[in-house]
């Protein structure tokens, strides 16, 4: 009996050793990375460091955290951030934010606001993020506000990843986000296969982001009011961002969206009219008058549907 007791013993004052080494180990990284980062003419700083958990996990949280990268002049700042992870399994992190984190660029700041806002990320051996999930109830931005939003990194191959995201809705506190609904569409859902320029890693913060050579859009589509909308096709990005390729987008109940405009009076009558009169035609090309199918191109820096220009294309890069 003796001698279980003095094994259990011994066996326990081990792992505590473990793990207040571990945690020591975690705490002089962090602190190194921020020490780094100051040298290199960031702005890093922190009030508290604590790592806590004992016995089974190694949970850190940093107080009043600010970081500005030089180069981009992006501050981003926020009360406190946590990280947690398994002593054992110290490949798999959890990430929680606060409900409250700024943003400062180009000279303007951008409060973000959510309520379980977190993320799981798992990486290689070589420090490589091998998958990404994150969650948030709601996610406020700039004037936008998203509920019940997964989004999802999944690497396939090198620097190949596959991306999915889905929201339950997206509004606009002021304004429309477009012409045919209040400011809000509903039940989006997008997925994506996208090859990066290089691998995403944990140096990714400092080191500069993967940035996206090709987009495979198997699937991107939402509902705007009575309309249906989906999106498909590939896109090849330039090293500016700007993006090439041949999207076709599908509208289904288009007529009714069309009806429910000008109800509305965002669209007048007599443009009402003459639309529907030249998309049904189209349309019924396809064999089904309530459902359009046009061609969204995107090249040299414009972006147009079918024959109608919209204007400079999105930019596809990563800040």
């Amino acid at each position: 009996m003796k001698r279980l007791i003095l094994v259990v013993v011994l066996a326990a004052s081990a792992w505590a050793s473990w793990w207040f080494w571990s945690a020591q180990t975690v705490k002089g990284d962090i602190e190194a990375w921020f020490n780094a980062r100051e040298a290199d003419g960031w702005v890093a700083s922190y009030s508290d460091l604590a790592v806590r958990g004992f016995p089974n996990r190694l949970d850190v949280t940093i107080s009043d955290i600010a970081l500005a990268n030089p180069n981009t002049n992006a501050l981003w700042e926020a009360d406190f951030i946590q990280i947690f992870a398994l002593t054992y399994k110290r490949d798999h992190k959890i990430v929680i934010f606060p409900e409250v984190q700024t943003v400062t660029a180009a000279g303007k700041t951008y409060e973000i606001t959510s309520d379980g806002l977190r993320a799981s990320l798992v990486f290689t051996d070589e420090g490589i993020i091998d998958r990404l999930n994150a969650e948030a109830d709601v996610l406020n931005w700039h004037g936008v506000a998203i509920a019940n939003a997964k989004a999802a990194l999944l690497r396939q191959d090198e620097k190949l990843y596959q991306f999915g995201f889905v929201a339950d809705s997206i509004a606009r506190a002021e304004g429309k986000l477009t012409p045919l609904a209040e400011g809000r569409v509903d039940n989006t859902q997008i997925n994506t296969v996208i090859t990066f320029d290089k691998d995403w890693t944990a140096s990714a913060l400092q080191d500069g982001r993967p940035q996206p050579e090709h987009i495979d859009v198997s699937l991107m589509s939402y509902k705007l009011a009575v309309l249906d909308l989906d999106l498909a096709g590939d896109l090849t990005i330039a090293p500016t961002g700007r993006a090439s390729g041949k999207l076709t987008l599908r509208a289904v109940n288009w007529q009714s969206a069309l009806e429910q405009a000008r109800l509305d009076q965002h669209l007048p009558g007599s443009i009402t009219e003459k639309l529907v009169q030249g998309l049904s035609i189209v349309a019924g090309l396809k064999g089904r008058t309530d459902t359009l199918d046009l061609p969204l191109t995107l090249q040299n820096g414009q972006m147009s549907l079918g024959l109608i220009p919209l204007g400079p294309a999105p930019l596809f890069q990563m800040p």
